[in-house]
């Protein structure tokens, strides 16, 4: 031995330079090295794939958090803004049941109007939520799918907003078509949200051609009441649903009076040479079964100051035709809706009383008619879900009472004329 001394790492004493073993601590003094344990090469590019498929599912999930997304359904569907969920409907009846499909019934050589209309509502409650769901939009847009070769195309208007959402929607778009319209066709509605989603509606139009039965003077008689009633029964006995029947009058006065409550039956008043034109003496009644489609038209109701000239309780239309001494010269009843268009309503009590206690409502431009002398003009007891009716074109004149609304139901006089 040297002599020379090292120092032990563990307690600090001196110990000779080659000892091997510290008798103080009882502990190897040789300095130790870490072992590296090489990694296996195959595990490198699986750690690779996996840390990559990490990657893209994180890219998934963040694209499905904050990309836009687009919705596509037949007739309604359900849609999440801010946590409340709205229940969207397209439909063309007067509330919120959804159509996938609608069939309307065209007649040989008739125009016809419908709107496709778009109604949201809250799903926990139910209730109108069309004006609060319309500030998470930026622009809706409608277009009609159908046949090319179609000799009578479709014809629409883009969506208008409805002064009442709950009774008639939050948008509406008219659509316009005839019997010779080939369908069915396709309705799709597209809203553009703001929150960049993309949402389609879509609802199925189809016509469905139905027989029409022209009945004239000149191949059935028709020349009396009698005549007319007869008439009447044996078409109720030979014609069967669906098809439709138009009975074309004669110039002539009927003495008494008619009620058509079986099947619906058409009827079409006609001006001779000399300016004399159909007209009833008696009270007429439409009251067909189920309150289907009827038309009244060109007809005059004269009366002696006493009941109804006219009652309908039906889907109904009354166009051209003159009320003249009644106690009420038209009445619109049951649970029904009807229009009169073009008509004179002078010297009854009242000219016009609209008193129905359904929910249904169409067309509501009651245009174009003529208040004369009447103690009341428009009487308006009951109308259909507060339905706004627009007396464009009307003329009122000399009238004890021109409307008389102790129900305040909505009425637009805007552009008729009193005198």
């Amino acid at each position: 031995m040297d002599g020379r001394v090292r120092t032990c790492p563990s307690c600090g004493a001196d110990l000779p330079e080659e000892a091997a073993f510290c008798p103080h601590r009882a502990r190897d003094i040789h300095p130790r090295q870490a072992v590296h344990i090489p990694v296996r090469r195959w595990l490198r590019p699986v750690k690779r794939v996996a840390a990559l498929a990490a990657a893209v599912l994180l890219a998934v999930v963040l694209y499905d958090l904050f990309s836009p997304n687009v919705y596509d359904a037949w007739g309604e569907l359900t849609y999440t803004v801010d946590g409340d969920p709205y229940h969207l409907v397209l439909t063309f009846r007067n509330d919120a049941t959804p159509e996938r499909s609608y069939t309307v019934q065209v007649e040989e050589g008739e125009r016809y109007e419908r709107s496709s209309k778009l109604f949201v509502t809250y799903v926990e409650t139910g209730a109108d939520g069309g004006r609060m769901f319309d500030q998470q939009i930026t622009s809706t847009y409608v277009r009609v799918i159908q046949p090319g070769d179609s000799p009578s195309p479709v014809t629409w208007e883009q969506p208008v907003y409805q002064g009442t959402p709950a009774v008639d929607g939050l948008m509406s778009a008219p659509l316009t078509f005839t019997d010779q319209s080939l369908g069915p066709v396709e309705v799709e509605w597209t809203l553009s949200m703001k929150n960049g989603d993309t949402i389609r509606l879509h609802q199925k139009l189809i016509s469905e051609p139905v027989e029409t039965l022209d009945l004239y003077p000149e191949d059935y008689p028709m020349d009396t009441i009698e005549d007319l009633r007869t008439l009447v029964d044996r078409i109720e006995a030979e014609v069967p649903l669906p098809t439709v029947v138009n009975l074309h009058l004669p110039s002539v006065w009927y003495e008494g009076g008619l009620i058509l409550d079986g099947r619906p039956i058409n009827l079409y008043g006609s001006v001779d040479d000399q300016n004399r034109r159909t007209a009833s003496l008696g009270p007429v009644a439409v009251t067909p079964e189920g309150g289907s489609r009827s038309i009244v038209e060109n007809i005059e109701f004269r009366g002696d100051g006493t009941g109804t000239g006219l009652t309908v309780e039906a889907d109904g239309r009354v166009r051209n035709c003159g009320f003249y001494g009644w106690d009420t010269g038209l009445l619109v009843g049951g649970v029904h809706w009807a229009d009169p268009v073009g008509c004179c309503f002078e010297d009854n009590s009242v000219g016009f009383r609209f008193d129905s206690a359904g929910d249904y409502f169409n067309y509501s431009d009651f245009e174009g008619n003529t208040f004369l002398h009447n103690e009341i003009a428009v009487d308006l007891v009951r109308v259909p879900r507060f339905k706004q009716i627009n007396f464009s074109g009307c003329r009122f004149s000399d009238n004890g009472s021109n409307i008389n609304n102790p129900s305040d139901y909505p009425i637009n006089v805007s552009h008729a004329t009193f005198a």
